[in-house]
């Protein structure tokens, strides 16, 4: 037993390893820089013309306007608030909600392997887990999926154990925050429902059973409110839902989430490169099948435990065929592959097959996983050495120029700022001033001014971070040009700062009319820039400073 123990302990340890090693390597330049730009003061705000918010629709802003985010729920949001708050606003404190996520996560694949089979099948999937290059990918972002996957894990198991012992409460709590946390947990309830409807009917009798969805409802009663107020102020539901029910919103007409997905047809072709490629392939052929042997084996023995897994499966798989199979949603199938993976290597009757197989994955799978996410830059070439999730986890320097505006305006406060157009941005900023005041912060009338080429996400964690939650002054390149340089000292500036873009491969949007704003504006400088370079010495960055 304390072997079991022992082993487990190891294989989470490991898995820590894969998550936390070089946490702040990856570039903030995904939807985890829209989640975490609204975590740090819990407000629906992101500085998008494209996709408003009620916080931006009403003058007032309304109490029930705070309890959700009009594209998502509120949870994930809350929980990296609060880890903003003990660690600060940085990476790892952006980050580290979702790397415990996937720590848990591992934890809650042993409880269901050793539930549904034994032990040893537990192990072997845990291990899968931890080493496994999709699952590390998304404990190492703050995207909401890993405490999706860790929530839906928890779920799953409390739903075998309430099985047996007839106590639902616990289900009930965690099947509501896993509902808290993102709309996507809902495909647990068909998943569990069938499975009743054909080996346990009798539940439907058991008040206990109600009790515990009443639970979940309880739990996610702020996200209905939410909707239902919406719809009285707005005639519309949240973003999701609108889509769902096919409701035309003005606001949001922009929907790039959504245009991802494709066609149906697309979704279709999509469905397995999008596993494959975040998998090894020893790892995807071993899946794949595992996955065959446990239909046929099913469909000879009955085995109600195979099912139930095989259904989770087809749902999940039904499920991107309707939201699109992004890797940010394929990933929370991964664990139900490696559950029955494991299942299937450990009822191999020949012992050397077991430990070759394990051998050859896990081993495999580390150098994988190493290779395209704890590494500047991998070796070798894409499928074969390193996964194509690498994109979003490269390091392209933005981390580099965000630690050097954190030593540039660190013990400073802004004697200059721009007024917003929102009162709940005027309320922050005032506050942030007055407790900089209150530490005796120096004074600096700093201008920030930064190249539009730049990728949209990584100036929104970078720059406008600062101006909504510090209240410094930050416009790009062609405003600045809209005046001359009288104008902006009469607004009070003394020291301009201009962040360019010095490495084309680096450029969001390379079209001329954008580019040459910032190639005027550092033309006319007679100042030598200062050069920032991200982690293989490369120049990626300029920065102008003058008075």
């Amino acid at each position: 037993m304390k072997k079991i123990y022992w082993l487990l302990l190891a294989i989470i340890a490991f898995g820590l390893f894969f998550r936390l090693y070089n946490i702040g390597l990856a570039d903030v330049i995904t939807d985890e820089a829209l989640i975490a730009i609204r975590s740090i003061g819990y407000i629906d705000f992101f500085v998008s013309p494209y996709q408003t918010t009620p916080y931006e629709w009403f003058s007032d802003i309304p109490l029930w306007a705070k309890l959700s985010f009009h594209d998502h729920p509120p949870l994930v949001f809350l929980i990296q608030n609060l880890s903003f708050k003990i660690f600060g606003i940085n990476i790892f404190g952006l980050r580290l909600p979702f790397v415990l996520a996937g720590l848990f996560s591992i934890y809650f694949m042993y409880l269901i392997g050793q539930k549904l089979f034994d032990k040893k099948i537990g192990l072997l999937a845990s291990l899968f887990l931890s080493v496994s290059c999709y699952h590390i990918w998304i404990s190492r972002i703050g995207l909401q999926e890993s405490i999706v996957i860790c929530l839906s894990l928890l779920a799953f198991y409390l739903f075998i154990k309430a099985i047996e012992s007839g106590n639902y409460w616990q289900w009930g709590i965690v099947l509501g925050l896993a509902f808290l946390t993102k709309y996507t947990s809902f495909i647990l309830l068909p998943i569990f429902f069938i499975y009743l409807l054909i080996y346990k009917r009798f539940v439907f009798k058991d008040k206990r059973f109600y009790f515990g969805l009443l639970i979940a409802l309880i739990i996610f009663s702020p996200v209905i409110i939410y909707n239902l107020k919406l719809y009285q102020a707005r005639g519309h539901f949240d973003l999701q839902f609108s889509y769902l029910f096919n409701q035309q919103v003005d606001e949001w007409q922009f929907l790039p989430g959504k245009i991802q997905a494709g066609s149906f047809l697309n979704r279709l072709f999509n469905l397995i490169p999008s596993l494959y490629l975040g998998l090894l392939w020893p790892m995807f052929i071993s899946v794949v099948v595992s996955v065959f042997y446990a239909v046929y084996y099913f469909y000879k023995t009955k085995n109600k435990n195979i099912l139930l897994i095989l259904l989770t499966i087809a749902f999940y798989l039904i499920s991107f065929l309707l939201t699109g199979p992004m890797k940010r949603f394929v990933v929370t199938l991964v664990p139900f592959l490696f559950l029955i993976l494991a299942w299937f290597i450990i009822n191999q009757k020949s012992k050397a097959i077991k430990y070759i197989l394990v051998f050859i994955l896990v081993t495999s799978e580390i150098f994988f996983s190493f290779n395209t996410l704890l590494v500047d830059y991998p070796i070798g070439k894409q499928g074969i050495a390193y996964s194509y999730l690498k994109t979003e986890s490269y390091s392209w320097g933005y981390n580099q120029l965000d630690n050097y505006l954190t030593q540039l305006l660190k013990d400073k406060t802004p004697s200059v700022t721009f007024t917003t157009k929102y009162q709940f941005l005027e309320n922050i900023k005032e506050k942030a001033l007055a407790n900089d005041k209150q530490k005796n912060l120096e004074n600096k009338g700093f201008l920030l001014i930064y190249d539009a080429n730049m990728f949209d996400l990584a100036t929104l964690w970078i720059f406008h971070r600062r101006l909504i939650y510090q209240g410094w002054p930050v416009i790009t390149v062609d405003t600045y040009l809209s005046q001359n340089k009288d104008f902006w000292i009469s607004q009070g500036v003394s020291n301009f700062y201009f962040f360019k873009i010095a490495d084309s491969k680096i450029l969001q949007q390379p079209e001329l009319n954008k580019t040459s704003a910032a190639v005027q504006l550092a033309s006319k400088l007679k100042v030598n820039p200062e050069i920032i370079k991200r982690p293989d010495g490369r120049e990626v960055f300029e920065v102008y400073s003058w008075q």
